[in-house]
Formats: C-alpha cells, structure tokens, sequence
C-alpha cells in the first residue's frame, strides 16, 4: 500500500500520542484508535482513489470512495433545493457554521461508526476496504449524521403597482402578492450528538472522547485550513504590529482572566471596545444564523473567537488590523496560528477542538497555563457555561494547539 510519506508522519504523531499516555487509556486506543489508522491512511492517502480490490464476484469498495460519494450526494441534494424555482426567497442556513460553509463531518462519521460497527461487536472487522454490509453501515452512519430539512412559509402583502392606461394616464394601484420564502436547514452532526442518537453506552462516549484527543482529524483536514505557517507568513502577519507593542503571551494571558465569569456567551457576539463593553449584559436578539440560539432575546456578550479578538485588541493590535494579524472567527484565528505540540504549549497559545470545516459550532480558547497536575488550562467563552471560564484543556475537548503567528519571532 503507498501511503505519501506526510501522512505516515501523521499518523505516526498520532500512534505515539495514544500510545504514550500515561493515563491507562492504552487498552481502549488500542482497541478503538489504532484499527482505525488503517482507514485513514487510505482516505488521506493521495492514492486513495486506486484502492478497490475484488474478491471473487464481490466488489469491496474503499472508504474513500464511500465518503466522496457521500459528500457528492450531499451536496447535489442541497444544490437541487437552492435552485428551486417555486420559491421567491431561498435561505440556507448551515447550523453551527460561523461563516454559512459546509461542514465536511467525515471524521465524526468514522468515529461514529468505527464505535457502533467495528469496535465492541465481537465480530467486528475494521478494513480499509469494505463489504455490502459495511458499506451500507457507513453510508447509513452518514445519512443519519447529516441531515437536510426544508420549511416553507408563504405570506401576502399589500405592493404599489404603477401602469398607464389606455389614455395614457398613470395610475397606481394596490395589488396583494403572495411571498414564498424557502429555508433549508442543513445539520452536520457531531460523533457526540449521533451517539445520544444511537444511545451509546458510557464506554462507547468514551471512544469518542479517546479518538477525539488523538487529534487526527488534522488527517482529513481541505486544502483551505493550514497546518503550519511559513516564515514568510508570519513576517507578513507580524507586519501589522504596530511598532514599539510587543506582545507577550503572559500578558495575553493575564488579560484573558481579567473578564472570566462576567460576560455572557452570545452567538455571533464580538467587540471592539477597549476595556468594558457597555453593550455586555444587555438584551438583544441573536441574528447571526446557524445556532439553535438564533432568534431568541439573550444578555448580549462574547462568541469563542469574539472573545479571543477583545484580548489581541486589548492588548495593543489595531482593529482595522486584525483580520491581517489574529483574524475573526475560529477558522481564521487557525490559519493565522500554527501547530505546536502539547509538551510545549505556553500562556498565550491558542487551544481548538476541532479541524476548521469538520465540526459544526467549533470552539477555540486562550491558554493560560498549567494546574498543578501539569494539565494545560484554557480560559474561553463557554456556551455550557454561558460566560468566561477556565478549565482543563482536556475536559472541554480541546485537542488542537497553535501558537499565534503575532507571538512568533
């Protein structure tokens, strides 16, 4: 099997990480994580696409394959409601989507049918080819994962027309139209959220949360999302610093705790204000699309990524710079960052959980330092928590570090 020497470096970080915990979680990545390596070494794999093998008169197809035709057929589907001409106004709206991009949920596919099909049954195979069974498994696993719903709503309304008459007259008359507004909502489940679904035992939500920390939806990662920056990058980035700031990731720290527990969690909510928003704590309604919040009146606040922006404002960078130095939004605050391992995070770094385009309703943090343990402690704008918090990096999920582009030499 040729696998691009990239990805085995990949997967090799992601071997050692499971393999090296020191926590006892060996038996249930050995069980559940390192089958699954085999899978995303064909799916990753540029050579994917030549992986079908037959077996006597049965066809066993590649993961890859299944999952591309997935997607393709998800997409199509979508497209075909967008291009209803029954409706006057079509809305999409991507749930859990900062930006209305689709969201590319195939790592929580896997995991969610490595754990319902290929893990606690006795009989499990776990191949990087499949079986008509399996086959219909996984694109079972999808179709339940991502789901397209469709509303519509038709509504009349009073409208001025305007016409000349046979005397060459103008006259303008009310005349009633109906509007049809079409919604398609578009939901990209979550391994966590289909497991509720599928009630998964304590045992399996706990292979999510193992595969989960192994990180290796870096491997399914699009050509959108950056893993590391290149010195050209970050001199470009750092360009916009003014000149005489240096920014210390203590001090980012430190500034991140100086709002923890007083404002509220917001969808879409961000600020520019230097100190105290005035705004925090007041009612408003929630516009921004794609959360089960949209619509509803709530304290008005921070979102993850609008939280991570007040502090690199805070702390010196010019607004009218930020989309150019830490950006806004989670998938731009990962592209202006690169990866570092865990063994050498620092106050300041940035701390997300999952690959942009991957999950629905990402979630990224500031880091702040170690407990006493030697765990990495995150402080960010917790939606559960509905304000400012400081926990463990691994209690809430994150998995991914990046050390902002702004914070390096």
């Amino acid at each position: 099997m040729a696998v691009d020497p990239a990805t085995l470096k990949a997967a090799a970080k992601i071997a050692t990480t499971a393999l090296s915990d020191e926590k006892g979680r060996q038996a249930i990545l050995v069980a559940a994580l390192i089958p699954l390596l085999i899978i995303l070494l064909i799916v990753s794999s540029p050579f994917a696409i030549f992986f079908a093998i037959l077996k006597g008169d049965e066809e066993q197809i590649s993961v890859s394959s299944i999952l591309y035709a997935m997607k393709e057929d998800f997409q199509y589907n979508i497209q075909l409601e967008q291009n209803d001409t029954t409706a006057d106004i079509i809305n999409t709206i991507v749930m859990g989507s900062e930006d209305g991009s689709l969201i590319d949920n195939s790592e929580d596919v896997l995991i969610a049918y490595a754990v319902k099909y290929n893990v606690t049954e006795e009989n499990a195979e776990q191949m990087a080819v499949l079986s008509d069974d399996q086959v219909a498994n996984l694109q079972q696993v999808y179709l339940d994962m991502n789901i397209i719903t469709i509303t519509s709503e038709t509504k009349t309304q009073e409208i001025m027309v305007t016409s000349v008459n046979s005397e060459f007259e103008t006259v303008t008359k009310t005349q009633t139209v109906s509007i049809t507004t079409k919604t398609i909502n578009v939901d990209c489940l979550t391994a966590e959220e289909i497991g509720i679904i599928y009630s998964f035992d304590d045992i399996q939500t706990q292979m999510i949360a193992e595969m989960r920390r192994s990180g290796y939806g870096i491997l399914v990662a699009t050509g959108d999302v950056k893993t590391f920056l290149t010195r050209e990058e970050i001199e470009e980035r750092n360009s916009y610093i003014p000149e005489g700031l240096e920014l210390k990731g203590e001090d980012l720290a430190e500034m991140a705790k100086s709002i923890v527990g007083q404002v509220n969690y917001f969808w879409g909510g961000k600020s520019t204000a230097i100190g105290w928003d005035n705004r925090w704590g007041t009612d408003m309604e929630v516009t921004s699309l794609g959360s089960p919040t949209t619509g509803t009146i709530r304290p008005f606040g921070l979102d993850c990524s609008g939280f991570v922006t007040w502090v690199f404002i805070n702390m010196g960078l010019p607004t009218e710079t930020i989309e150019e130095t830490i950006g806004n939004g989670t998938i731009a605050q990962w592209n202006h960052s690169s990866s570092i391992p865990e063994s050498i995070v620092l106050p300041g770094d940035l701390a997300i959980i999952a690959v942009p385009y991957t999950r629905k309703v990402n979630h990224i943090g500031i880091v702040v330092g170690r407990d006493e343990n030697g765990s990495i402690l995150v402080v960010h704008c917790a939606s559960g928590a509905n304000n400012i918090v400081i926990t463990t990096a691994e209690s809430t999920g994150f998995v991914h570090f990046r050390r902002p582009a702004v914070l390096m030499d």
